[in-house]
């Protein structure tokens, strides 16, 4: 690459437009941004109105037959995620996939050998890793400050219909769990990241009727060193919760606001019990890209690695099951990825 990554986006979206998000840290980052593709013409042209010094296309095809182009971030609905990464890892490019990874686990542990076996980066954008709440969390644990994780419980909703769009639609989007669920997930799995005993799932659609995504899930975890874990997204509930609650057997930490990074630490020093807002680290909303630029031209470690990502997705779709079937699951990736029995944050 003689020290210059040229990147490109797959999706270029109208609500959100994630793809022009990734552009712009890509470049804020010094990845030089060169193309850009989604299959409606009147995006496309979009992408090349943004970014005049581009070239824009219709086809992934056209687009991956380049051969300057280095890094290839995919951001589309989840659905096709799977099948795009396949084609971007076949053409030699390396390849960023935004959250969730995939739909189905099979396909993402697939993902992950295509790339070892292509000899190329893959890499899931679990950019909330560098929300300040979660690296100062991650402090508070790698310091012992909360001694053994025991209980974590994680809430992400409210009462209201969540919309027509694509992202209500299981068959794309891959139901409630894999939007923002996905982040809840990846920071669950780095907070207690050691091998899990069983998952039980629990499913309600009770209410939002004309919508294909579940109203709500619930996925209880049960880890091998006895922590256990609850994790809740919902459209109808009411009564919100604090988004996330770790208890630990030397300190608590109770986050109210995850947007404005509001903590507080409960615990005790020489016998006098405390409870006491914290100062977060501030936000890193480039870092993702930064750790790419640095893997890809230093060697240094991927913030992300895609073994991670699809054990998020495993942890997903076997919530899942076992909300259908009734009864706890074993969480059957584990044994094949060899999950330490402690650790923090990959990188």
């Amino acid at each position: 690459m003689n020290n210059i990554i040229r990147g490109a986006v797959i999706g270029y979206g109208g609500t959100l437009n994630m793809g022009k998000s990734h552009a712009f840290h890509m470049r804020d980052n010094g990845i030089q941004f060169v193309a850009a593709c989604d299959i409606d013409p009147v995006r496309s042209a979009l992408a090349k109105e943004d970014f005049p010094h581009i070239e824009s296309y219709t086809r992934a095809q056209d687009m991956l037959a380049r051969e300057d182009i280095d890094l290839v971030s995919i951001v589309t609905p989840h659905h096709v995620h799977a099948d795009i990464a396949r084609e971007v890892i076949a053409a030699g490019k390396h390849c960023v996939i935004e959250k969730p990874m995939c739909i189905r686990a099979d396909d993402a542990f697939e993902l992950v050998e295509l790339a070892k076996a292509k000899g190329v980066m893959l890499s899931v954008y679990h950019n909330r890793r560098w929300d300040g709440w979660y690296m100062t969390v991650q402090d508070l644990i790698a310091k012992g400050i909360l001694g053994d994780i025991y209980n974590v419980q994680m809430f992400f909703g409210e009462y209201g219909h969540p919309g027509s769009w694509w992202r209500a639609d299981k068959t794309i989007s891959g139901g409630v769990f894999y939007d923002w669920g996905a982040h809840y997930i990846d920071w669950l799995l780095t907070i207690v990241p050691g091998p899990i005993r069983s998952v039980r799932g629990f499913i309600h659609n009770r209410v939002w009727h004309d919508i294909s995504n579940e109203d709500e899930i619930e996925s209880l975890v049960e880890f091998e060193s006895g922590a256990v874990a609850h994790v809740q997204v919902s459209n109808i509930a009411r009564a919100r919760r604090a988004p996330v609650v770790i208890q630990g057997t030397k300190g608590s930490v109770v986050v109210n606001d995850l947007f404005k990074n509001d903590v507080t630490l409960y615990t005790d020093v020489e016998g006098l019990k405390v409870e006491s807002k914290i100062y977060t680290k501030s936000d890193l909303p480039l870092a993702y890209y930064g750790n790419i630029r640095e893997h890809l031209l230093n060697g240094a470690p991927l913030a992300v690695r895609p073994e991670e990502a699809a054990r998020n997705i495993a942890l997903i779709e076997t919530t899942e099951r076992s909300a259908l079937k009734r009864e706890p699951l074993p969480l059957a990736c584990d044994a094949n990825i060899g999950v330490p029995a402690a650790g923090g944050m990959a990188g």
